[in-house]
């Protein structure tokens, strides 16, 4: 695919294709006046070129949308649900209307969100990224009114982000199981180019590596694609045929949820067999059976500073990075090794 800094118009489409530019438009607009063959090839040249189709042209001309867009891994998991209500109570009150997608982990699925984003003529865009897509978020850095917010994911200097210490959070977690004598720990996790799988995946290793007995504990990570119960529960079964691990930290609570099903599915007691911790604190986490042990990000905090660090006026150069920083919720999911 190649990738342009720049929007790609009409006019490099018809170029590139070996049109009219008015054949283009009608590719746009009127596709039934123009013939299949003649069809396919514009929309190959517009799909080689990254072309996005600016839908909302008419309120661009005017200089404002009044849209914001946002981009999250899961709309349907309540942690990111808090965050979104963060953004929108911030941006509500100025009059702005939000636009969400989810990428549910997916590389694909966010470059396909973040076109559809440009299509639409959002005014700034607030994204979790699950990878660095940087020649396509550029656009909204560079060419809207607002500009661009990252969420949860360390980003470069040139870009203003909003995130917990992810790795902090991690550590802490682990290092609770390690306080309480739990030295057969499974980690389940999600894909690594997710920024904050990655980050919570070395907090957990570092919170191995300073416990002073390395050698003494077997630590191992379980990959699972997206985030889910149901692919925690998954995890959580393979865990416990391995019948190995006395205690599993998880990436989120919806894969610890995913635990807890599994666990009494199979007769495995919480805590007395095996001890769980998640991460986020999302509003289950203190009405799950056990209650769950966990880490607490400030979810709609977070959402409220990424939406009022996207509205505020910047000084030229002026690039504010937020971070958070984790705690220890201690429940009943957790115990000491008896």
């Amino acid at each position: 695919m190649v990738q342009r800094r720049d929007a790609v118009g009409v006019r490099e489409v018809a170029r590139h294709a070996g049109v009219s530019i008015g054949t283009v438009s009608n590719v746009l607009n009127r596709p039934e006046k123009v013939g299949k063959m003649t069809r396919r090839i514009v929309q190959n040249a517009m799909n080689e070129l990254g072309f996005v189709p600016l839908r909302a042209a008419g309120q661009l001309r005017g200089g404002s949308s009044g849209l914001i867009g946002v981009i999250v891994p899961d709309v349907g998991n309540m942690y990111w649900a808090s965050v979104l209500r963060g953004i929108e109570a911030t941006i509500d009150a100025q009059g702005l209307t939000m636009i969400v997608a989810s990428t549910r982990q997916s590389k694909f699925r966010q470059r396909e969100q973040l076109r559809s984003m440009q299509s639409q003529g959002v005014d700034g865009l607030i994204v979790a990224p699950i990878a660095e897509q940087k020649d396509e978020w550029s656009y909204f850095q560079r060419k809207t009114k607002f500009g661009l917010i990252l969420v949860s994911a360390m980003a470069d200097k040139d870009i203003a982000s909003v995130r917990t210490n992810d790795l902090r959070g991690a550590q802490i977690g682990i290092q609770h199981l390690l306080d309480m004598g739990h030295r057969h720990i499974a980690f389940i996790n999600g894909p690594h180019f997710v920024p904050w799988c990655l980050e919570r995946y070395q907090g957990a290793y570092k919170a191995i590596v300073d416990s002073g007995y390395e050698n003494e504990i077997s630590f191992s990570e379980v990959l699972v694609e997206d985030l889910t119960m149901d692919e925690g529960a998954q995890a959580a079964s393979r865990v416990f045929d391995e019948g190995i691990a006395t205690a599993i930290m998880c990436a989120n609570d919806m894969l610890a949820l995913g635990v807890i099903k599994a666990a009494k599915e199979k007769g495995i007691a919480i805590p007395e067999s095996v001890s769980v911790v998640g991460y986020d604190d999302s509003e289950f986490s203190a009405l799950v059976d056990p209650p769950l042990t966990t880490i607490r990000q400030p979810s709609f905090q977070l959402g409220v500073e990424a939406a009022q660090l996207l509205l505020q006026e910047r000084e030229q150069g002026d690039i504010p990075s937020v971070v958070f920083e984790p705690e220890l919720i201690d429940r009943l999911s957790t115990s000491a090794v008896g």
